[in-house]
């Protein structure tokens, strides 16, 4: 990946929180990558993406909130849209005395399933190249409606085969699969992703595999995709995977001490967008892992998926790497 700033959608759903402490805000995996890849940037003189959120919301009081939310943070808007009666969904948290988390959800009624009902802007933009990447998740998959879903893979398999690049998280959460096999699509997005953020315990549950090796054998036999697998083991060290060069490095995770995790909610999500930054700014796995696992171990230390930008550290400053 070159040193131009890359235009990169994050495409979902985001849902009005309501934390443990009390206090509401939002959350949603890929828009809590995007939030954390748009502050890291702004850390930057020449930061290597411009953010977009694609999604759709309402047109409730919490939902001009979070279209304000956005702008004030400097994420564009252009693939932001609005349904007229439906809304964004809502989740509730609560957790163990180790931050494990418990979730309650109201999403029938979600604004984001209808996307590709609403309007062709995202669409037309990857037909047409007008954006370099898309980053998106199993749960992007999940909320769509299976006609919608089959004609969004159809685009990406396009927007590939015209050079753009596509960043998956497999994020997986039966509940929203129920009485769907959820493998054909999961198998159509990493057969033309270029990097997979891959939880390992999702794995273990969508393809039965095992261990990290286990992950790469499945993912990787027989494949000419040069994709480059991340394999996120929570406290536990990633493991990198190139498929090109079949080349296989384990990173350490930093250690938080038990009292210390407050909130593991949005941990592998802001993982993806340390990785990614750092990634687009030198293509070191390396250095863009131990980036990730920072910037994890930082969020899992307070409430909610979206930590303030001012307890986001600067950790784009190698000097900070060394000991």
């Amino acid at each position: 990946m070159s040193m131009q700033t890359k235009r990169v959608v994050f495409f979902g759903e985001c849902m009005v929180e309501h934390r443990a402490d009390g206090e509401m805000f939002f959350g949603g995996d890929t828009f809590n990558t995007a939030w954390y890849c748009q502050h890291l940037c702004a850390q930057l003189t020449k930061p290597p993406m411009a953010v977009y959120y694609a999604s759709a919301i309402g047109t409730a009081a919490q939902d001009d909130v979070f279209a304000k939310l956005m702008t004030r943070n400097g994420i564009h808007d252009e693939f932001l849209l609005r349904h007229p009666q439906r809304k964004m969904g809502r989740y509730w948290v609560s957790h163990s005395q180790y931050g494990e988390r418990v979730f309650r959800f109201d999403r029938a009624d979600s604004a984001a399933r209808t996307y590709f009902e609403l309007d062709d802007t995202l669409s037309d933009s990857l037909t047409r190249g007008l954006i370099d990447a898309i980053y998106l998740s199993g749960i992007t998959l999940a909320i769509l409606p299976a006609t919608d879903r089959s004609y969004f893979i159809d685009k990406l398999i396009n927007f590939k085969r015209q050079g753009g690049i596509i960043l998956f998280d497999n994020n997986y959460r039966p509940s929203l699969w129920e009485g769907i096999n959820p493998q054909p699509d999961y198998r159509a997005l990493m057969a033309i992703a270029d990097i997979a953020f891959l939880t390992n315990d999702d794995e273990y549950v969508l393809y039965g595999t095992h261990n990290p090796r286990e992950i790469i054998e499945f993912h990787s036999t027989g494949s000419r995709n040069r994709q480059l697998l991340v394999i996120r083991q929570g406290a536990a060290s990633c493991v990198l995977y190139c498929n090109e060069s079949k080349t296989r490095i384990e990173v350490p995770a930093c250690q938080v001490e038990s009292p210390a995790v407050v909130d593991t909610c949005a941990a592998g999500d802001a993982f993806s967008a340390g990785f990614l930054v750092n990634f687009l700014l030198e293509e070191d796995t390396v250095a863009s892992a131990t980036v990730a696992h920072r910037l994890a171990a930082e969020v899992i230390q307070h409430q909610g998926a979206l930590i303030s930008p001012t307890l986001i550290p600067n950790l784009l400053n190698q000097e900070r790497f060394v000991e």
